[in-house]
């Protein structure tokens, strides 16, 4: 793929799988990064078992299946975490190899991510660092060791038709070591030169710092300074799902001229995905879904169930007994990585496809005849009368960490008066059915069609891709909450 294919990357995040992170295993900051898990398994069941687990672990955590199942969803995209520490390992990138190759058979494109540099590039459990410092920045030697991993990387895939770039680093310099943060851009100038040599072709991507969500770190650069195929990426979690909070990375990219990414986002609810993902669509804005596979969740895709006697590793996480036949507790965690449950609702709200249910806030456009009133203070650009049930003001609260409904606080209602209407775009072919929760007093019609309210009940309707639904005001003061889509049939 080449800066000059612009279309949008839809994809997930294939966390956990060559970089494990403590908390996918529900270890969180007990035992946080790969080097403390291989360190746990190596202490409680040795050296020749830890090394036989991490080869049945690589070979099932992600297979073929996932791929098919990615693309068969209609998604064109992966995001592929790799650990600087393994990479000379030639068993790892055997793993990386196959999975470029399955990428290649369902036509999906790899993204390949450094998220965990050497020496570490953000000091924290996400980058396996060893003293939760970004030794990278801290140690030249360390960058000319990412030099080399890219220039070899590079070499190696240079003439890979489904690999569609390179994410340089992950989430590099939080906020506490912003002293270091005018060494980011030499160092990506650095890096993408040594690929250059070796992969003229291949998208190159930069991302902010704290986090990816600080683009001032591009303030500096001009058009003309940049190297050509070139995308900037930025991560978006338990935050609000408008335009407004996207203007920052928006406008760098347009500025610069170079496609945008969201490269990291999710952790939250299907309310939230059906609002976010969506609109990143309607922007050209690519994205990868974080994260694909997770143990014992509701809110990501492939997930898969807490092994027997899980509890008896936290409590010695916990200073708690050593636990009795550790062999036995791992050997039924690599059992269960073999039999996930597919969350088809989590692929549904991410391409807005029946069933879903549309939140009244996640609409494409909306007409009012008021000037907006205190309320919601989200999506504020917009004169739609968006009110917490509840009647207080304030901007949302968008942690939902586990997949968890929103509060009754946090719950919106759109008001809408006589003349006025909202539109929501729904993705999917075929026949569905709308229900319209809402309260009030007066009539509405669901694309042309009239309903009474406070009994809006259900209309038939057909869908098409880039199709649209429209809910107007005919006459009298309507608060919508939501629309349920159900497929008809």
């Amino acid at each position: 793929m080449s800066g000059a294919d612009r279309f949008a990357l839809r994809g997930f995040g294939l966390g956990g799988w060559l970089l494990p992170e403590g908390y996918m295993w529900l270890f969180y900051t007990k035992c946080d990064r790969p080097r403390r898990i291989e360190a746990l398994i190596e202490e409680l069941c040795g050296a020749e078992y830890a090394a036989g687990f991490w080869r049945r672990y690589y070979d099932s955590y992600i297979t073929r299946r996932d791929i098919e199942y990615i693309s068969a969803h209609g998604f064109n995209s992966v995001r592929l975490p790799l650990n600087a520490r393994h990479l000379g390992e030639p068993d790892y990138l055997r793993h990386v190899d196959e999975c470029i190759g399955w990428c290649k058979s369902y036509g999906v494109y790899v993204v390949l991510d450094m998220h965990a540099a050497p020496g570490g590039q953000t000091g924290q459990n996400i980058d396996d660092s060893e003293r939760d410092l970004p030794e990278l920045f801290m140690d030249r030697s360390h960058q000319d060791e990412l030099v080399r991993l890219w220039r070899d990387l590079a070499a190696r895939y240079a003439g890979e038709s489904a690999v569609a770039g390179y994410d340089l680093l992950n989430e590099p310099l939080i906020k506490k070591d912003a002293q270091y943060n005018a060494q980011l851009i030499p160092l990506y100038l650095r890096l993408t030169e040594a690929i250059r040599e070796v992969d003229p072709g291949h998208i190159v991507i930069w991302e902010g710092a704290h986090w990816a969500t600080d683009f001032s770190v591009f303030d500096g650069l001009r058009p003309e300074q940049l190297p050509e195929n070139l995308m900037l990426q930025f991560h978006k979690y338990w935050s609000g799902a408008d335009r407004e909070s996207l203007d920052a990375f928006v406008d760098t990219a347009r500025r610069l001229n170079v496609p945008l990414y969201c490269g990291e986002s999710g952790e939250n609810n299907l309310e939230w995905y059906t609002t976010l993902f969506p609109m990143l669509d309607s922007h050209s804005i690519s994205w990868s879904f974080w994260s694909y596979k997770k143990m014992r969740t509701e809110n990501s895709v492939s997930v898969f169930p807490e092994p027997r006697r899980w509890g008896e590793l936290i409590e010695y996480l916990d200073g708690g007994r050593r636990p009795d036949d550790a062999y036995g507790i791992f050997d039924d965690f690599l059992e269960c990585l073999t039999r996930p449950v597919f969350h088809d609702e989590v692929i549904y709200a991410l391409n807005r496809t029946a069933p879903v249910l549309i939140p009244c806030e996640a609409f494409d456009s909306v007409t009012s005849r008021h000037e907006r009133t205190p309320g919601a203070v989200f999506r504020m650009r917009e004169r739609a009368q968006l009110i917490y049930a509840d009647g207080h003001t304030g901007e949302p609260d968008c942690r939902r960490y586990g997949g968890e409904p929103r509060p009754e606080s946090e719950r919106m209602l759109l008001r809408l008066r006589t003349g006025e209407s909202a539109t929501y775009a729904l993705n999917g072919t075929g026949a569905v059915r709308v229900k319209v929760n809402c309260r009030g007093d007066g009539v509405l019609t669901l694309n042309g069609a009239e309903l009474d309210v406070p009994a809006a009940g259900e209309h038939k309707i057909e869908a098409a891709p880039g199709g649209m639904i429209t809910i107007a005001c005919v006459e009298g003061d309507i608060y919508l909450e939501n629309l349920e889509v159900i497929p008809c049939g």
